[in-house]
C-alpha cells in the first residue's frame, strides 16, 4: 500500500469548486501509466488507457472535491462567520480549519463556552450562526487576507489508528487513490476495453462533473467508486457496513445487472471479500452518470468509512487494497461474452 500517496491525496485542499488544486498530483502519478490526460473546463480531470481492440470504454469515476465551508462575514472583533451545506454543525466546535484567502491561514472553530450558557442555550441545538472561526487576528488584519466568499477546509491530520487510517477528505480521495493504483496495475496488460479514470468535480454539491464529463467523454459503461457509512457505536448494521470486510457493492434499480454480476463473479473467483448494500439511489456520481445522454450502464463500488463529512474520517487499508484488486481483476476478466451480455451481439 502506498501510504505516502494516500496521505498526500487526503492532505490536499480541494473544496468543491477548487478541484484544480489536486490536478497536478494526480497527473504526476498517472503520466507514465496513461495514453492521455486532460483537464476539463468543469474542474474534472480524466486519464485514458487504450485497450485492445478498445471498441468500448469503461469509465472509473471518483470525485476529487471535499466538503468545506465559506466565509460569510467578519465581525468587528475579527472573528469569521461562515456557512456550509454539507457538514453537520454539531461536529464543528473545536475543529482546526484552514481559511483559503490571499494566503492560507489556520483557524479554530469556537462557540460560547457551556460554563456561561444559560439553561435555554445549553439545551438547544447548535445553529451554525452561533459558530465562528478564530484566526487570532484583528479585523483590520484579517480583512487584508480574507474576503467574503473565501473557502474554508478542515486542516489535514493524517493519523494511523493501529491498522486504520484517519484524515479529512478520505471521502472520496480514497476513490481517487483506488483508480490511480488500478491504472498502475494495468501497466503491463492490454485490457479489451479502453479505461477512463474520471476524477470528478462538484460531487458534494451539484454533480456537475459527473453530468458534464459523462456527456463529453461518452463512456459505454461506468463504475463509480465512493464511500459508504461504516459501523460505529450508535450506527445500526442495517445502516452501515463493517470496516475490514471488503468493498460494498450497491444493489438497486439503477445498477446494471451485467456489471454487478461481473463484479460479484470476480470477487468469488479470486476470493475477494465483498459486502452488499441495497437501496434506491446510490447517492454517488453513478446516480447522475446513469441518465446522461441515452443512459450509461453503471455500477457502484463503495468503501466503508466511519464519521463521514468530519475531519476524522476513518478507513481500513485492507478494504482499499481489496477494492483495487477487485477492479483490476474485473477489468482483466472482461471478455467478448461479457460485452455481449452487456450490449448483445453486433
Amino acid at each position: 500500500m502506498n501510504e505516502k500517496l494516500l496521505r498526500s491525496l487526503t492532505d490536499a485542499f480541494a473544496v468543491t469548486g477548487y478541484e484544480e488544486n489536486l490536478h497536478p498530483l494526480i497527473t504526476e502519478e498517472l503520466k507514465d501509466y496513461s495514453d492521455k490526460i486532460e483537464a476539463l473546463k468543469n474542474g474534472s480531470l480524466y486519464a485514458l488507457k487504450k485497450g485492445d481492440p478498445g471498441k468500448c470504454t469503461l469509465m472509473l469515476d471518483a470525485h476529487i472535491d471535499e466538503v468545506g465551508m465559506f466565509v460569510t462575514g467578519i465581525t468587528d472583533e475579527g472573528f469569521l462567520r461562515f456557512h456550509t451545506r454539507s457538514i453537520d454543525p454539531k461536529v464543528l466546535p473545536g475543529s482546526v480549519v484552514v481559511v483559503h484567502g490571499k494566503s492560507d491561514i489556520k483557524g479554530v472553530i469556537g462557540l460560547k463556552p457551556y460554563h456561561i450558557q444559560n439553561k435555554e442555550e445549553a439545551k438547544k441545538y447548535i445553529p451554525i450562526t452561533d459558530l465562528f472561526i478564530d484566526c487570532g487576528m484583528k479585523k483590520s488584519e484579517i480583512e487584508k487576507v480574507v474576503s467574503i466568499g473565501d473557502t474554508v477546509s478542515f486542516h489535514p491530520d493524517f493519523l494511523k489508528l493501529q491498522n486504520l487510517f484517519s484524515n479529512k477528505s478520505i471521502d472520496d480521495r480514497v476513490g481517487v487513490y483506488v483508480i490511480i493504483e488500478v491504472f498502475k496495475n494495468l501497466q503491463r496488460t492490454k485490457p479489451l476495453v479502453n479505461i477512463l479514470g474520471h476524477f470528478a468535480s462538484q460531487e458534494e454539491v451539484t454533480g456537475l462533473g459527473a453530468a458534464t464529463s459523462t456527456y463529453y467523454l461518452q463512456p459505454d459503461f461506468a463504475i463509480a467508486i465512493d464511500v459508504t457509512h461504516g459501523i460505529s457505536p450508535g450506527v445500526a448494521p442495517r445502516e452501515a457496513y463493517s470496516l475490514g470486510k471488503g468493498p460494498v457493492l450497491f444493489i438497486g434499480p439503477g445498477i446494471n445487472e451485467t456489471i454487478l454480476k461481473g463484479l460479484t463473479d470476480t470477487a468469488k473467483k479470486f476470493g475477494i471479500p465483498v459486502q452488499k448494500e441495497v437501496g434506491i439511489l446510490s447517492g454517488t456520481d453513478q446516480t447522475i452518470i446513469q441518465i446522461v445522454r441515452s443512459g450509461v450502464p453503471s455500477a457502484v463500488v463503495n468503501l466503508p468509512q466511519r464519521y463521514m463529512h468530519t475531519p476524522v474520517e476513518v478507513i481500513d487499508p485492507d478494504d482499499i487494497q481489496n477494492t483495487i484488486n477487485l477492479l483490476t481483476l474485473f477489468i482483466q476478466e472482461i471478455d467478448e461474452k461479457f460485452m455481449e451480455d452487456l450490449y448483445g451481439k453486433h
